[in-house]
């Protein structure tokens, strides 16, 4: 990395960058706040890498917790402990109000030379390049990363002036991005709206209403003697019929062993893509093996999910093959395409979600079905209205597939232009901002004055007699610490884990913190056993 530093760039590491990285406060946390409350950070507050407030639970903090864990304008808050996909996430704090650090994110504080924001997107972009996946530490559900590790990461270091136009050129760049983003992810839900109303149209005969003019059209359906139909809804056009969903299609329950039938296909409701008709996996009846019997069914069949009807999940299938016993195999007199559509239509849903009652029913059973009311036009219009629908969603469909290669596009901005940006190719490096290594050597300098003082303050701690009685008193802000006084040979961290009685999030959190503290250190000799640093 050193050889392809910009003019007047140094590299050094986290550590030397950054004047604080601490755990956060353990106070009892509420829900709700209170009188005289004040919000504290948790690992969903940063969920979109900014401090969302809407995130935040509430605790009672003395002056002393706010002195010693109050957030500071520049601050950062990194997720250490989270799922591969949320590990490294970061959050800079510049809010005008006072929020307390939570023990579930590490805070950095970069020293003054060093811009909080910059530091924010630094992370960001090695989170982005994998770098923190690369060395976190892997565990059931969640991965982690200890300061030890974090501290050593190498840190690029323009001038402070380069820093600031840095960070300025990025929030631009970035800001416009997020307005697009926004009106990006606007798209689906239109093209959801699209769909809904060109089945809607379809259904009412809204949709081939200038077709109808000057056409005799008859409707071969008139002769049908409905069974009884719930009360409709909506206005239906004079060429058009109302019969009940039993009088135009049947259900085809034909349960059978599926051992017989291993080699034909095994459609199931998570097979289907709710509300869209979409078949998004494919899968036999060997790979499954189910063991009840399920329901065969023949080609040109409407497979219907008759559990939580309003997700609308259904399926044409042209071919033979087996389904649950949780779906309908439904054969009808209409063209099939067209009670397809009619069946993915709010209209016929308004009735599938409720049967007859208020409320939203788990599953719909075949009196409730056979009840829904169906609009009917003649074979001629239902294929008219067919082509139609499939024209206007092919159209949609090109548009989804632009918005996907677009979306796919814009989310590799972000990597690509803090790349840019750490190369020294964003903005113009000037002689006049001076050469980073008088920065360094300045902060290398009151890193080592603040150790000093460190080191002072912890003479003056270790001259205090403390008897063994009070060393072996468990300690509650050390609960790890205090569990190994009982052990002196040490303990495996799983051992610890299951003594500590803590979550295993808790309790890699309060592992790195005790371990960084200096309360337990690992025995290399007996190979990771935990033990009680010796007083």
């Amino acid at each position: 990395m050193k050889n392809m530093l910009p003019k007047n760039w140094v590299e050094t590491d986290l550590d030397t960058v950054v004047l604080r990285m601490t755990n956060g406060s353990s106070l009892k946390q509420e829900e709700e706040p209170f009188e005289g409350s004040l919000p504290i950070s948790r690992i969903e507050t940063i969920w979109n890498e900014t401090i969302d407030l809407d995130r935040v639970k509430y605790v009672d903090a003395s002056e002393e917790d706010i002195k010693k864990y109050g957030l500071l304008k520049g601050d950062v808050l990194f997720s250490h402990i989270n799922s591969d996909k949320h590990l490294g996430k970061t959050a800079v704090f510049n809010l005008d109000q006072t929020i307390i650090h939570g023990i579930n994110l590490l805070l950095l504080r970069a020293m003054p030379q060093f811009d909080g924001d910059l530091l924010n997107y630094i992370l960001r972009h090695y989170r982005f390049s994998g770098k923190f996946i690369e060395v976190a530490q892997r565990s059931v559900n969640q991965s982690s990363i200890n300061q030890k590790k974090l501290k050593s990461f190498a840190v690029p270091l323009p001038p402070l002036a380069e820093q600031q136009r840095i960070v300025a050129k990025l929030d631009e760049l970035f800001g416009h991005l997020d307005t697009l983003k926004t009106r990006l992810n606007n798209i689906p839900q239109i093209l959801k709206n699209f769909r809904e109303a060109v089945l809607t149209q379809a259904v009412i005969g809204k949709l081939t209403e200038e077709w109808r003019v000057g056409k005799e059209l008859g409707n071969e359906y008139r002769s049908i003697q409905s069974e009884d139909f719930r009360e409709i809804n909506t206005d239906v056009p004079d060429e058009w019929v109302v019969l009940a969903f039993s009088s135009v299609a049947s259900i085809n329950s034909n349960l059978v062993n599926p051992d017989l039938y291993l080699e034909l296909p095994y459609v199931t409701p998570d097979c289907i893509e709710k509300e869209s008709g979409q078949l998004i996996k494919e899968q036999l009846v060997e790979d499954i093996k189910p063991v009840s019997d399920k329901h065969l069914f023949e080609a040109n069949s409407i497979i219907y999910s008759k559990i939580r009807p309003y997700l609308s999940k259904l399926t044409i299938a042209n071919y033979r093959g087996l389904c649950s016993a949780d779906m309908y195999p439904i054969k009808t007199e209409l063209i099939l395409e067209y009670l397809f559509y009619y069946m993915l239509s709010s209209q016929f849903l308004s009735y599938a979600n409720t049967a007859g009652t208020r409320s939203v029913l788990p599953k719909i059973n075949q009196k409730g079905l056979s009840k829904i009311p169906v609009l009917v036009p003649s074979k001629e219009e239902q294929t008219e209205i067919v082509k139609r629908v499939e024209h206007l969603f092919a159209k949609a469909d090109k548009i989804e597939a632009q918005y996907q290669t677009l979306k796919t596009k814009i989310d590799s901005l972000p990597q690509a232009i803090l790349a840019k940006a750490f190369k020294g190719e964003l903005v113009a490096q000037l002689d006049t901002d001076g050469d980073a290594k008088e920065l360094l050597e300045e902060i290398q300098r009151l890193k080592a004055e603040e150790k000093k003082k460190a080191r002072k303050k912890s003479t003056k701690k270790s001259n205090i007699k403390i008897s063994k009685k009070e060393i072996i008193k468990p300690n509650p802000e050390f609960p790890l610490y205090s569990v190994l006084l009982n052990y002196s040979k040490g303990l495996s961290e799983k051992e610890l884990y299951k003594l500590s009685g803590l979550s295993q999030h808790l309790f890699l959190t309060q592992f790195d913190k005790e371990l960084e503290s200096g309360m337990i250190k690992y025995d290399v000799e007996n190979k990771m056993l935990v033990k009680v640093v010796s007083k």
